[in-house]
């Protein structure tokens, strides 16, 4: 969406198919088909990274939302609701300074971002500030549950979960144990939500990269309650690597 505005940066050619997927990416807007997609074209793509280096802090600012906005978009007003000045003004600084004449899409993608999220969509990158407050708060925060491992793989991993009117968000935090001493190629992993129904949901997909330490989020429309086991898999096999059971 952003990544073609900088004067200096290489011009991509009109039929780029890639041209506006980075800020869908970044808030979970694209099918587990189309992630993948992208996830492959990024590997190859520098211009393509750093726009969705840029656009990574902006499911943090909007974690600023209070409440009253959330309650707002739940309740689909034709015009939607403005953003508190100050999270507008701290987008716009940080985007804004290198792309002036793209603060309008910003503001755009800012927007859908807050719907996505309002609706419980999937935010895959995972947000550095936690806003709003969860339907039960504690000062300590949900606990850390460790995942145990069902297929031989050198990741670990732990996740929290936090329930909301709207359903469940849930943070994963992988290490990639000796996997980080080797020159290892990129794994393609997704997580899992498996319901007591006994529905199976991919909710969010990201690369694993020898020597990194990924920090995926997604929103489910299921509660806590409702949430038989969180998985990590590998795609496209689909081999179950860690799993929570709850």
């Amino acid at each position: 969406m952003n990544h073609h505005g900088d004067a200096g940066a290489e011009a991509a050619p009109p039929d780029d198919r890639y041209l506006t997927w980075d800020a869908a990416y970044v808030l979970g807007a694209l099918s587990g088909a189309e992630r993948r997609e992208y996830e492959g074209h990024l590997a190859g793509c520098g211009r393509c990274r750093s726009a969705v280096a840029e656009l990574r802090g902006i499911p943090a600012l909007l974690a600023t939302l209070d409440a009253e906005d959330v309650r707002a978009l739940d309740e689909q007003s034709a015009d939607p609701p403005p953003l508190r000045p100050e999270v507008l003004a701290s987008v716009l600084d940080r985007v804004g300074s290198r792309r002036r004449r793209y603060r309008r899409v910003t503001t755009a993608a800012v927007g859908l971002a807050a719907a996505l999220l309002a609706a419980g969509a999937v935010i895959a990158i995972r947000p550095e500030v936690v806003g709003l407050e969860p339907a039960t708060t504690t000062q300590a925060g949900p606990p850390s549950l460790e995942m145990a491992k069902v297929s031989p793989t050198p990741i670990n991993a732990s996740i929290t979960m936090s329930g909301y009117g709207w359903g469940t968000r849930i943070d994963m935090t992988c290490t990639y144990g000796d996997w980080g001493n080797r020159d290892a190629a990129p794994q393609t992993l997704a997580m899992v939500v498996i319901g007591r129904d006994g529905s199976r949901s991919e909710i969010a997909t990201w690369l694993g990269l020898s020597g990194a330490t990924a920090m995926p989020s997604a929103n489910t429309p299921m509660q806590p309650e409702e949430i038989a086991a969180v998985q990590m898999i590998s795609t496209p096999d689909g081999t179950v690597l860690l799993e929570k059971k709850l």
